[in-house]
């Protein structure tokens, strides 16, 4: 038997894959086997840092794999759709709105696991207030109308998750046009939304960042 027919032979007897994950990074396939869901957006695998301190082996820095989603605006902002100044609000909105919605603020781990000084953060209710403050007051420069629809589709509010296709979106805030039409005017409600929301938050956010 040729080496060919071998490989054949032991490719057919081995370990099958679930459907749709044969191309997928070991990291994505490990999150779906534990009930990831990965069907809202786009998804890659990304280093993260390790929560419990760093780890060297032989000189170098170890770091950790995490299956990270992608948000669509930053996939808008890849794909040059947006600039980096809209970028920059959608990106503190997004940050804002999580930890509203969480309500958790990140806590300096030592290397054994233990939270470090709790005299150091503030207060998760705290922050998380001060979180939904940040959100209410952004959104308030955006029309009330399907602009803020469009709007929260992408990127979510206290009430939506968010993370939803134009398509998704168009459909269900143009239900009375056309499928492909409603997509593209969700699309373009969108960068309308999002420039609103620049006009009015664009200096607060990009003056925090050259002070950071």
């Amino acid at each position: 038997m040729t080496k060919k027919k071998h490989k054949g032979k032991r490719a057919a007897g081995g370990k099958a894959k679930a459907p749709g994950l044969g191309n997928m990074h070991p990291v994505v396939q490990q999150a779906i086997a534990n009930g990831a869901r990965l069907d809202r957006g786009t998804f890659e695998v990304a280093s993260i840092e390790n929560p419990l301190g760093e780890v060297v082996i032989r000189g170098e820095l170890r770091r950790h794999k995490a299956v990270r989603r992608v948000p669509r605006f930053e996939t808008l902002y890849r794909t040059k759709v947006i600039d980096r100044t809209v970028f920059a609000c959608l990106e503190w909105y997004w940050q804002r709105l999580g930890l509203a919605q969480s309500g958790l603020v990140k806590c300096q781990l030592d290397t054994s696991g233990r939270c470090g000084d709790m005299s150091r953060h503030v207060g998760r209710g705290e922050a998380a207030m001060a979180a939904r403050s940040d959100v209410s007051w952004a959104r308030g420069y955006i029309p009330d109308n399907d602009l803020r629809r469009v709007f929260d589709g992408v990127m979510g509010s206290l009430e939506e998750e968010g993370g939803d296709s134009f398509e998704v979106i168009g459909a269900r805030v143009y239900p009375t046009i056309s499928v492909d039409r409603a997509k593209r005017k969700a699309s373009s409600a969108f960068k309308i939304a999002a420039n609103h929301l620049l006009a009015g938050i664009g200096s607060h956010v990009l003056n925090m960042r050259e002070a950071a």
